[in-house]
């Protein structure tokens, strides 16, 4: 059956679909206004954290490095001024106080490393074996800075007369064929297999420094030590 064709006073009473949609819009709109507005307000809030968390992160950062900087130069005149034990002290009080409020930060790793150091030229050497071991975690993929952690780690050891451990961080470094101190890890190694009576390890140590750093600057030496008795080339 053909449909009735509607009156235009029909099709006036029948409301346009797109101000329909709109009207629903306008209305859903001012029931949740409050719920949308803290939604927008949310949002803002967590940009201004983020934002608010980087910009107080790199203010945290520049002190730090300018109090380490400040801490360091203190430690220079000291040493001049009084002595170097009331030196260490005075920077040592700085450096825990730097290290406590900043050590999450570059700056206060840097702190610790550099507490570590002074530590070892006073002859604090427990001390430096404390920080050098807790620097390792905080320079794990810093490899260049590692290596030389691992370095001095093993010398203070070596200071205590720890030849175990201290061997123990010579042959990380050593192990390590990227390391710009190889040859040195090496040496030492070699020497330290020595006198812990391990004559093979020691001429391992040593040969190769001969057969991979010709230029090192102990090659002369390592030859030598190769050449004299127990540690010929040939046996």
């Amino acid at each position: 059956m053909a449909s009735r064709k509607k009156s235009r006073k029909e099709l006036l009473k029948k409301p346009d679909e797109f101000i329909t949609l709109t009207g629903r819009a306008i209305q859903f709109a001012s029931v949740y206004q409050k719920q949308m507005s803290y939604g927008l307000y949310g949002l803002v809030a967590v940009a201004l954290v983020v934002f608010g968390y980087r910009f107080f992160a790199q203010r945290a950062e520049t002190k730090a490095f300018a109090l380490l900087a400040q801490t360091m130069a203190n430690y220079e005149v000291n040493k001049k001024a009084s002595s170097p034990r009331e030196a260490y002290r005075k920077a040592s009080e700085e450096l825990q106080r730097l290290v406590k409020k900043y050590g999450g930060n570059a700056g206060g790793k840097f702190a610790r490393t550099r507490y570590a150091n002074i530590s070892y030229e006073a002859g604090d050497y427990h001390k430096a074996i404390e920080l050098y071991r807790q620097s390792l975690h905080d320079f794990k993929d810093n490899q260049l800075v590692y290596h030389l952690i691992l370095s001095s780690l093993a010398y203070a050891y070596q200071r205590i007369e720890d030849d175990r451990n201290a061997a123990k961080y010579f042959e990380e470094l050593s192990s390590a064929t990227d390391s710009g101190i190889r040859d040195e890890a090496l040496f030492n190694l070699g020497l330290l297999y020595e006198k812990l009576g391990d004559a093979a390890g020691s001429r391992e140590a040593f040969q190769e420094i001969i057969s991979n750093y010709p230029n090192s600057m102990y090659f002369d030496i390592v030859q030598e030590k190769l050449s004299s008795k127990g540690f010929d080339s040939a046996s």
